[in-house]
């Protein structure tokens, strides 16, 4: 008998033992993990996110691990399928208050209005503040007009900070979606004038008036520069230099002038001078060409690309003055643009030899590239660009002789809209290349329903050649650049994206990557310290790591450099058009672009590779849309420093 009640017991301890062991397969190990993901179960769901297999992620909604339902919840906001918002729906009913934020963030991603009806609803059932906020902003991410609307009229007390946060935070989100009206303005400025809310509020509110396309009283405007003052927030300051130019009173042109000539942080200077472009030319003027001499480069920069877009032919000579005087080749370069763009004939051709000789002379072949789309101010020199770029074999300078050529089509084509013909050889000679940014910018070019190539080129079979000639994934950009066209051609169908094997991961080796791994990028105007976010980016961690093991990224150069935006390296062809032979899928977690965020460079979403980029400044409108999978810890003063052409020596591991 007691024999029997022994086994029986033994019996039911094993059996426990097991049912545990599968709803939580090495628990056991914790105590030797490196990262989180020494949980198999997590694992699975990691691997399931990037397979986008839905059904494993599905099956672990029932897990008894609350951990294990949030991860599962949290990986549909990278797989992003709409079909699926009612099972995610479940989720927000979850005991634990973490699923139903992971689930809130997912429906809001996958960008459904059947999604923000449901949060909606559940919002206002809802207890918990924080759970409250990730509804608002998910709503904020995937709502209609309307639902902004209820949004604006959702009155939270000031004792709740989360949810006034979640408000502000909603509000920004309808205003980076082009959503926005009076009411949401005025909405706007209850909240940025209230003393009872905090700064961390006032900053998400700041964001939507940045964002937001509706003007600003005069009254409001004086609550926005009073907010300016007070604040201690570096980043709500940004937003409201920013917003300054949705009123275009004179009080507002003195304000950004002060803002420009007293701020020391050169990013509220280059802030203030993307406002002051909305002033008219004759009263700006002279600000721009003070701001062409700033001691920040990218100040200077800014300025050059303002008279770009905005000279006028009596400055011609001043631009050209100024583009010989200037020692920094890019604001050179503009301004040689400007001054192409903008002068009258005979001058143009005076403009084009200066910029000829200067291009021959240089052994800097980014300068070269600049100095080639100056060129193309004038119409006159397509020839000569053609020539360069089919000659050389720099794809920088390719590249961005393409662009030039294509302001070439415009000027032509603005003035006699038959000229289009003797462009065709050239283009259908660029799609034919192989070069994917030559293919890219002509296709582009081809479906411009301006230029009217479709009412030129009667047989487009060159277009399905060219794509059927593309490597996927490495030629991907390419391959889809051909696909709208052909789709503008056709006049019929929708670009479908193309079946490619991503790649696989080193699973194994995501186990034994540090939670905190940190890196460091040499260049050549300083080092920058970065940690890395494997546990929620795993296969964009595992495989930065691989490529920097490999030695891919060494003696790289820095190709793209946005003032106050972004930095960007990784493309081995050195202009942003080149990848490794493999693409990775996106991985979106709740996150936000703040200021020296690293994340993964696309050409849309699931076509990552191996370029990366370093942000300035907080970029709000990339949150969910770009991997972010690491942020500066040391350094950020070389990032503001790095410039197009600076090399990247090498990207080194640190061991801790």
């Amino acid at each position: 008998m007691n024999n029997s009640i022994f086994l029986f017991s033994f019996l039911i301890i094993v059996l426990f033992s097991c049912e545990t062991a599968n709803e939580n397969k090495s628990t056991n190990n914790k105590s030797d993990s490196i990262n989180k993901f020494s949980d198999e179960n997590i694992l699975e769901i990691a691997k399931a996110q990037y397979r986008r297999d839905k059904n494993t992620l599905l099956s672990y909604f029932d897990s008894e691990n609350s951990e294990y339902r949030e991860a599962a919840a949290m990986a549909f906001a990278s797989v992003q399928d709409s079909l699926f918002v009612l099972d995610l729906a479940k989720l927000l009913h979850d005991e634990d208050m973490k699923v139903r934020i992971a689930a809130a963030f997912a429906i809001g991603q996958s960008a459904g209005l059947s999604g923000a009806k449901i949060l909606y609803v559940q919002l206002l059932k809802e207890e918990n503040d924080l759970v409250k906020k990730a509804f608002l902003e998910a709503i904020g991410k995937c709502g209609n007009k309307r639902l902004m609307q209820q949004i604006i009229n959702f009155h939270p007390g000031f004792e709740h900070e989360d949810i006034l946060a979640g408000k502000a935070l909603a509000l920004s989100r309808f205003s980076i979606r082009g959503m926005a009206n009076e009411q949401l303005v005025d909405d706007i400025f209850k909240l940025l004038s209230s003393k009872k809310v905090s700064e961390n509020v006032k900053y998400y509110a700041s964001i939507a008036l940045s964002r937001n396309t509706e003007p600003i009283s005069d009254k409001q405007f004086l609550i926005l520069k009073e907010l300016y003052k007070k604040t201690k927030s570096m980043e709500t300051q940004l937003n409201l230099v920013l917003a300054a130019n949705k009123n275009l009173s004179d009080s507002s042109l003195i304000f950004l002038y002060s803002v420009f000539e007293t701020a020391k942080d050169y990013r509220l200077r280059i802030n203030a001078l993307r406002s002051l472009s909305a002033f008219d030319y004759e009263k700006v003027r002279d600000i721009y060409f003070t701001a062409l001499y700033d001691k920040n480069v990218n100040v200077a920069i800014r300025a050059s690309e303002y008279f770009i877009d905005a000279g006028i032919s009596d400055n011609v000579d001043l631009y050209l003055q100024k583009a010989k005087q200037i020692n920094n080749w890019r604001v050179s370069a503009n301004l040689f643009l400007a001054a192409n763009r903008y002068a009258g004939e005979q001058v143009k051709q005076k403009i084009s030899k200066i910029i000829i000789e200067k291009y021959q002379a240089s052994g800097n072949n980014y300068e070269k590239a600049w100095l080639l789309k100056a060129l193309g101010g004038n119409a006159k020199q397509w020839q000569f660009i053609e020539k360069e770029i089919f000659t050389t074999k720099v794809p920088v300078i390719r590249s961005m002789g393409m662009d030039a050529l294509a302001t070439v089509y415009d000027l032509v084509n603005r003035k006699d809209k038959s000229a289009g013909q003797q462009f065709v050889p050239v283009f259908k000679k660029a799609v034919l290349s192989g070069d994917v940014a030559l293919i890219s910018v002509a296709s582009g070019i081809l479906r411009n329903p301006d230029f009217g190539f479709k009412q030129i080129i009667d047989d487009y079979e060159f277009l399905k050649i060219a794509a059927n000639k593309l490597q996927l994934p490495k030629e991907l950009e390419a391959y889809l650049e051909l696909q709208k066209t052909l789709v503008y051609f056709r006049d019929s169908g929708k670009v479908e994206f193309p079946k490619i094997k991503y790649k696989k991961i080193n699973w194994k080796e995501v186990k034994n990557i540090e939670p905190d791994q940190k890196v460091s990028i040499k260049t050549s105007k300083g080092d920058i310290i970065i940690r890395l976010d494997v546990e929620d980016n795993p296969a964009t961690v595992a495989t930065f790591i691989e490529l920097i093991k490999s030695g891919f990224y060494t003696a790289l150069h820095i190709h793209r450099v946005v003032p106050n935006f972004v930095i960007q390296d990784g493309c081995p062809r050195g202009d942003g058009w080149g990848s490794p032979d493999f693409s990775i899928r996106s991985e979106f977690y709740n996150s936000y672009y703040g200021t020296g965020a690293l994340g993964m460079a696309s050409a849309g979403k699931d076509t990552e590779s191996s370029q990366w980029f370093i942000t300035h400044s907080p970029t709000p409108h990339l949150d969910g849309r770009y991997t972010l999978f690491g942020k500066v810890i040391e350094g950020m003063d070389v990032v503001h420093k790095i410039e197009v052409g600076d090399e990247i020596y090498n990207i080194e591991l640190i061991d801790d």
